[in-house]
């Protein structure tokens, strides 16, 4: 069987190419981690500390759980650990991990509130007969009235709205493990500590809701099985990409991030991108220039009452037409009703190409429907060159 899990799925929907570096090609790469990473590995190990003790009854005091994860820290820091908000550095991000374990130690103290069935979980649960869904739970309580509680802790600095809570996919899909492995379980609640705020946040599923998610799952999974293309997706995630140095996004600006002016400027992308912009700008100016002439032009020939005028070895006509305007797409109801009314709808009415294409690219359309016209579509490349904002730089 496959396996796959929630980390897997997830890098698949945000970015097919990133999923390609890292779980088809298995690429390693220079960066190793992001700050908010480390910071969220080092405050997990640390309440996964705090609750072993317990289940050997002993009760660390917080300086004691400070201690333990201070000299983590310590330990696995290394300077591959990429800080991508450069206006901190990694000790306030080491006192923001200090600050979330001293608002949960002093929330949860004296961490009575059932019974720890199990920590950092390594099992897995059966999605069909071809997949398998991986369950690692920060922590499975048992409360003291049956419910079974699945927690997982957060160490981002945004707190989302209930609704992405109710829609979640990783800790819905680990209740169906808690299901088929404890016996009468009366429920079970999805539990979230966003560190940062010192906010629990719960969420419940019923049993249909949890039927049609594993079918989703099941779903998005045969999609990723059956994905020959891997297109890269630009978002604000691409600041913590592990893959940047690689990726055609980010490559070449990775390459002249770190040159010298000197360097910069005799790189042969930066020259060529600042020449193209450069003629670009000179072709928009001429073409205003161009439009400012030839409507003064025009004014002058209509005041003049002449159809032909001449310059120094040439002559410029000048005449008009007659065009017709339509109503737009969204204001042609009575439009096309007049025209099958007419009897020449069957002889004006064509298939619009281009908005076929953009339901095909945005998949909008059915597979099947998708299958039967393939055979009549013709897919061609076209290269293109656009300007926009660049990376700010005194160059």
């Amino acid at each position: 069987m496959v396996t796959y899990s929630h980390s897997k799925i997830n890098c698949f929907e945000q970015c097919p190419l990133k999923f390609k570096f890292q779980y088809i090609d298995k690429i390693k790469t220079e960066i190793e981690q992001s700050i908010e990473a480390f910071l969220g590995s080092m405050v997990h190990e640390s309440l996964e500390k705090l609750y072993t003790d317990l289940k050997f009854q002993k009760l660390m005091k917080l300086n004691e759980v400070l201690d333990f994860y201070n000299d983590l820290w310590q330990k696995n820091w290394n300077d591959a650990i990429v800080i991508v908000k450069k206006w901190y550095n990694k000790e306030n991000y080491h006192k923001m991990g200090e600050k979330f374990i001293t608002d949960y130690y002093n929330h949860y103290y004296p961490f009575n509130q059932g019974k720890v069935l199990g920590l950092e979980t390594t099992e897995f649960v059966d999605l069909n007969d071809k997949y398998k869904f991986h369950v690692r739970i920060d922590r499975l309580n048992e409360a003291k009235d049956g419910v079974y509680e699945i927690h997982d802790y957060k160490t981002g600095g945004y707190l989302p709205d209930q609704e992405k809570f109710d829609k979640d996919r990783q800790l819905a899909l680990y209740s169906l493990w808690v299901l088929k492995t404890f016996g009468n379980v009366k429920k079970v609640k999805l539990m979230w500590h966003y560190l940062a705020f010192d906010k629990e946040i719960v969420s419940e599923r019923t049993q249909d809701q949890l039927m049609k998610l594993r079918r989703e799952t099941i779903k998005a999974i045969d999609k990723i099985e059956a994905a020959k293309d891997f297109p890269s997706v630009v978002t604000r995630l691409c600041d913590w990409c592990n893959f940047r140095p690689i990726c055609p996004h980010f490559k070449h600006l990775y390459k002249i991030e770190t040159l010298e002016p000197e360097e910069y400027l005799k790189d042969d992308g930066v020259k060529l991108v600042n020449n193209y912009a450069e003629l670009e700008k000179k072709i928009k100016g001429l073409s205003e220039e161009l439009e400012k002439v030839r409507q003064t032009l025009i004014d002058f020939a209509k005041k003049e009452e002449v159809d032909i005028m001449f310059g120094s070895g040439i002559k410029a006509s000048i005449s008009s037409y007659e065009s017709f305007k339509f109503p737009s797409k969204n204001e042609r109801t009575e439009f096309n009703d007049m025209i099958k009314k007419l009897g020449l709808w069957n002889d004006l009415a064509i298939v619009d190409t281009y908005e076929l294409a953009k339901k095909i690219k945005n998949k909008e359309l059915h597979e099947d429907f998708i299958k039967l016209i393939n055979k009549f579509i013709k897919k061609e490349k076209t290269d293109i060159v656009r300007l926009s904002k660049g990376i700010k730089n005194n160059y």
